[in-house]
């Protein structure tokens, strides 16, 4: 993938051989190319919900620190992991089990967020009209396409900026306040 093919235009023989194991190797550990993404994909999700953890763990401190060290945490991981989540994302679209897994992952952040901003409200830190599922989801997803349609294209010098602006969305939209300076 990093010598611009695409992961659906990989062989088994290929990712095989770049791991050093024979094609018939390649099938004692993985059912095919998709169980393989389908594996990679929930590790590269784990890396991803630690990230958030950052905020989400001390959210009741109410430091726009910590929402910009987890937004800058994810961007650098989605970065690390690139091609996986460029595969997951390009697979998903006709592969069943990568779409329903892909699916599955970002439904288990958004319940994890979700818990974060029912908390926050509860603790009346977070804004209480905010339907505490739709805006962990609409957030979630925004932060996910975000970063897929961007880091692709655009140089590591442009992700300081987009967590900066990540973060001023997020504080803005939870605590409808403008970050203390």
């Amino acid at each position: 993938m990093g010598e611009g093919a695409s992961f659906t235009e990989l062989s088994v023989d290929r990712l095989a051989t770049e791991a050093g194991i024979s094609r018939a190797s390649f099938y004692i550990y993985f059912e095919d190319k998709g169980d393989l993404l389908r594996r990679l994909a929930t590790q590269v999700f784990d890396d991803l919900t630690r990230g958030a953890q950052r905020w989400w763990s001390v959210s009741d401190r109410r430091d726009p620190a910590d929402v910009h060290a987890a937004m800058s945490g994810i961007i650098a991981i989605y970065r690390q992991h690139q091609p996986v989540l460029v595969a997951l994302n390009e697979m998903a679209a006709y592969d069943a089990a990568v779409g329903d897994t892909y699916r599955e992952l970002l439904a288990g952040v958004i319940e994890s967020f979700t818990a974060v901003v029912a908390g926050g409200q509860a603790a009346g830190t977070i804004r209480s009209q905010l339907p505490p599922e739709t805006t962990a989801s609409a957030l979630v997803w925004m932060v996910e396409r975000t970063c897929h349609q961007n880091l692709p294209v655009k140089p590591a010098t442009f992700d300081a900026e987009l967590a900066d602006v990540l973060t001023e969305i997020a504080w803005g939209a939870l605590y409808l306040t403008p970050i203390p300076r």
